[in-house]
């Protein structure tokens, strides 16, 4: 299998993830609610999330040089997945925007509302915000929203020791 065929695969894969997500949050939305919906779905993701945090947890709280240099090396898809631009990377904080995301591209492609698109970039996110807090650095995240260019910006601070 070629680099252009696993990439191909990868992309592929996080569409599916967009769109379960879009399944996920409809069905519910239906059954309890928007808000409800929006809670349950970001607990989970952020749960996730906070699983995925081992890798860079040896970074914090306070190393964000060597986190965002660690980030930007294993972004997905050697950087051609979300297409990270540095807008920050110093030792008080680490920013990012995602200039490209599959997520959005297969929300977008399946027809959503540009409303329904941005709720979803926001409930995604939490799969970030359990990452970096669950490491232990304190984590923003800026969603995308009509007429934002890119996607997310991923931001991350130094945190508390001990979490």
């Amino acid at each position: 299998m070629t680099e252009k065929d696993l990439e191909a695969e990868l992309r592929a894969a996080n569409a599916n993830r967009a769109i379960l997500y879009y399944l996920f949050f409809d069905e519910l939305r239906k059954a309890v609610g928007e808000e409800q919906a929006t809670t349950i779905l970001k607990a989970a993701i952020y749960r996730r999330g906070a699983e995925m945090a081992e890798p860079i947890a040896r970074f914090a709280p306070d190393r964000i040089r060597e986190l965002g240099a660690y980030h930007l090396a294993h972004s997905a898809g050697g950087g051609r997945i979300f297409n990270p631009e540095i807008g920050r990377l110093d030792e008080e904080g680490f920013e990012v925007l995602n200039t490209t995301c599959p997520l959005k591209e297969a929300w977008q492609a399946y027809g959503l509302s540009e409303e329904d698109v941005a709720k979803l970039c926001e409930i995604a996110a939490a799969v970030d915000y359990g990452k970096f807090e669950g490491a232990g650095f304190r984590f923003e995240c800026d969603t995308w929203k009509p007429g934002k260019r890119g996607c997310c910006t991923l931001k991350a601070y130094p945190g508390n020791a001990g979490k």
